[in-house]
């Protein structure tokens, strides 16, 4: 089968000079991609990485701000609606590509009843990822006026969120008109709680919402003639795709994103393996390093990850962690099941034989009975 070529993605990434790269290069990254993963330490530069891509693909400034004051090179060529661009940064053939969105790791903040018609310095395309107090466009604002509206987009952007919320059964405008959230006991089943406002969900729950719903309404402002989500074209990078997100939800949200916006390329970091088990077919990963000859350099993995469990992928190249426990005493008292079930399966069958033992019973005639 033919692979998907995507109308926007990236295929050559250059920096020098920016934020401890002295120079790196990545290239021939396939246009059928649709997620570029990052790896690496704290403190190498995955920020550092995607903020310069940032500024390859919109320019240096942003909302008459100055994204960097450095004398940087950067280069991204990508693939434009079928034009091969090259961006160049600082020449006269630069076209800020704006099917853009930017997320940093705070990501918790939305405009509030006082901010939400004003055009805050906070809430612009790059602002959240290049400092840690941006504020995300409220999706509740227009998820009422929606509403209120009886406009179509109230059934588009609850579905879309639902599908992107394992957890939450349903989004209502309540008797107060106050949007509220019905969470359920688990993904699996339909038992519910009481429907709570945006301000006491848990961290998670936030986290999506807000990154989603701004997400939503960017691209409806940038492509306006586009109604369903699935449509959507566009690049987005994310810091810390996994924070405040459980191992449940860090393996399901790339394909759940990879359905709900399927001609949209991800560019995301991250400090868990767990995102890696639910990483889509052709996805690429990229590995952020840094010495002090060299700077902060990135490093193509070449890795088929399909098959590979946590431990392979915590011991491999990705993030080439050790992965014996830090207290152990003995290497011969390591757990090497893949499951817990089969860790708990053996300690019962250990545990039934040593009380078998310590009874002094005799075996049964028939154990050693074979059928010759």
């Amino acid at each position: 089968m033919k692979e998907l070529i995507l109308p926007c993605a990236i295929k050559r990434i250059q920096i020098e000079n920016y934020q401890g790269i002295i120079k790196t290069n990545i290239t021939d990254m396939p246009y059928e991609t649709q997620w570029i993963f990052l790896t690496g330490e704290n403190g190498f530069g995955k920020t550092s990485v995607l903020q310069a891509i940032a500024i390859g693909l919109f320019g240096n400034q942003d909302n008459k701000r100055i994204l960097t004051e450095s004398d940087c090179q950067i280069t991204v060529e990508f693939n434009n609606h079928g034009n091969n661009q090259i961006n160049r940064l600082g020449t006269p053939e630069f076209q800020p590509f704006t099917q853009f969105v930017a997320y940093g790791s705070s990501r918790l903040e939305i405009q509030n009843q006082q901010t939400r018609n004003e055009v805050s310095e906070k809430s612009t395309t790059t602002y959240g990822l290049f400092n840690t107090d941006g504020v995300l466009l409220s999706i509740e604002y227009e998820f009422f006026i929606s509403y209120l509206k009886q406009n179509p987009k109230y059934s588009i952007i609850k579905k879309t969120l639902l599908k992107l919320l394992p957890y939450i059964a349903d989004i209502q405008v309540n008797e107060k008109d106050e949007i509220v959230y019905i969470e359920k006991e688990n993904a699996g089943n339909y038992q519910t709680y009481q429907p709570i406002a945006f301000r006491k969900l848990a961290s998670g729950h936030k986290s999506i919402i807000a990154m989603i719903g701004d997400m939503l309404i960017r691209f409806y402002q940038q492509q306006p003639s586009v109604i369903e989500p699935q449509y959507f074209c566009g690049i987005i990078l994310i810091d810390e795709l996994d924070l405040h997100l459980h191992p449940k939800w860090q393996r399901q949200l790339p394909s759940l994103l990879s359905a709900v916006f399927p001609k949209v390329q991800f560019i995301a970091s991250t400090h868990s393996v767990i995102p890696f088990l639910g990483a889509p077919e052709n996805s690429v990963f990229l590995k952020v390093k840094r010495s002090k000859e060299q700077g902060i350099h990135i490093e193509k993995i070449h890795m088929n990850i399909r098959n590979l469990l946590p431990n392979i992928l915590l011991s491999s190249p990705l993030f080439d962690l050790d992965i014996k426990p830090e207290n152990n005493r003995s290497l011969s008292l390591i757990r090497t099941e893949e499951t817990y079930d089969e860790a708990k399966l053996n300690d019962e069958i250990r545990a039934s034989l040593k009380a078998f033992e310590e009874s002094k019973d005799d075996f049964p005639d028939d154990l050693f009975i074979t059928n010759d």
